[in-house]
């Protein structure tokens, strides 16, 4: 089974080359967006994956105030109905001069889940070093 920071650098690929495809082939999504914070403060610059049971996976990247929303392709935002699996990087695979700040409970080996509902969806994440 692939780690999760395989599996986050795979969507990511995915989001890339498949992100143009029409809203009728679209499966129903749940619009996502919330504000992740480390330690209490907000946390700039991160890279947000939820990566459902089955299917494509959504992703975003937090502003200078924490706030994100997730983009199901280039052109929609959302993910899929369901329960996801929820990665938070502040370092991509490829970047070396950047470190990674978070644990890997939030990345490598995430434990966070969040289930997405039709309609809007608010996901906060406080997360902590502890």
């Amino acid at each position: 089974m692939l780690n999760i920071e395989k599996t986050v650098c795979i969507a990511a690929i995915s989001f890339a080359l498949f992100g143009c495809g029409g809203a009728s082939d679209l499966p129903k999504l749940g619009h996502v967006n919330g504000i992740v914070t480390f330690e209490g403060n907000p946390l700039p610059g991160a890279e947000i994956a939820f990566l459902p049971e089955q299917g494509r996976g959504s992703a975003g990247v937090t502003d200078a105030n924490g706030r994100y929303t997730l983009r199901y392709t280039d052109k929609q935002n959302g993910a899929i109905i369901g329960i996801h699996t929820v990665s938070i990087t502040t370092k991509l695979p490829d970047d070396t001069s950047k470190p990674e700040i978070l644990p890997a409970k939030y990345h490598q080996k995430s434990e966070l889940k969040y289930q997405v509902k039709e309609g809007d969806n608010v996901a906060d994440f406080p997360l902590t070093a502890k």
